[in-house]
């Protein structure tokens, strides 16, 4: 029977080892463990980046050391080489058939994942598509969809024009995939963010980088291009699902409205910095 690899192995108490047969705990003792807020490790259960905890019932799960360490290795992922949640999951299918046969206790010694980066995240190493959609961030993000070009993006990428077609049908194709990239980035940011923050001042912070590609898509949509307002809903509708957790007391559509006013303030923000209101 062929093996199963990553999240779903280890969730299913493949590979044997200490890192599978262990004590389990409630939520609480993880969170003091691994020093992040409950909602980051909701929001990592529901981006597929942890296997599913034991059900005791409706609202009580019961986690293991498995979770422990698969959250630090994200945030030590995130903390010591800036990867996206994207690159993370990629990555961790690779990585932790790796993990099935180590103690615990030594898993996740940081020269040993420094490592493991230096020869599965080296930027040389990444595939085609996913060069061209962080470059196409990139440019799109600092000077807007209207300004860059195909060539522009596939000179960022080191990567001959030819082959932006093997991967992408148009400058609008590339586009969506890189709203798509740039929400689940401020969807994580989101859910990681300090919890004594004030919310619109996270939603706010979490749209900042990728602004111009939020502002770009309501232009777009509001002349009825095909797919933007599609796109924007996505975008808008990851804040949402990131932030939602942390709300229990607010309906589907305060956390709506609060988004939106999080990426006004944004935009105001953007505006005011660029000196575009006199007095403010």
């Amino acid at each position: 029977m062929a093996k199963v690899s990553g999240v779903r192995a280890l969730a299913r108490g493949e590979g044997g080892g200490d890192l599978v047969r262990t004590r389990r705990f409630s939520m609480s003792e993880l969170v003091e463990r691994v020093q992040v807020p409950p909602a980051t490790v909701r929001y990592y259960l529901a981006q597929g980046l942890l296997p599913p905890p034991m059900k005791l019932s409706a609202n009580r799960f019961l986690y293991d050391e498995r979770h422990v360490e698969i959250v630090r290795l994200i945030r030590l992922f995130r903390a010591r080489r800036g990867l996206s949640l994207e690159a993370i999951r990629a990555l961790l299918p690779e990585l932790l058939p790796d993990l099935a046969g180590v103690p615990v206790e030594t898993s996740f010694r940081p020269e040993m994942w420094q490592a493991l980066l230096a020869t599965r995240a080296n930027g040389d190493q990444r595939d085609v598509r996913t060069r061209l959609i962080d470059a196409g961030l990139e440019a799109f993000a600092r000077h807007g969809y209207a300004d860059v070009a195909i060539d522009d993006v596939c000179r960022a990428a080191s990567i001959a024009k030819g082959s932006f077609y093997r991967h992408f049908a148009s400058k609008e194709e590339l586009f969506f995939a890189v709203a798509a990239l740039a929400s689940a980035r401020g969807a994580a940011e989101l859910a990681t963010a300090p919890p004594d923050e004030p919310l619109l001042e996270q939603v706010a912070s979490a749209v900042e980088p990728g602004l111009t590609i939020v502002l770009d898509l309501a232009s777009l949509a509001s002349r009825r291009s095909p797919g933007h307002a599609r796109a924007l809903r996505a975008y808008l509708g990851a804040l949402r699902d990131a932030l939602a957790p942390r709300l229990p007391e607010l309906n589907e559509d305060e956390v709506v409205e609060l988004v939106e006013v999080g990426v006004a303030r944004a935009v105001r923000r953007a505006t005011r910095d660029a000196g575009g209101f006199v007095g403010t």
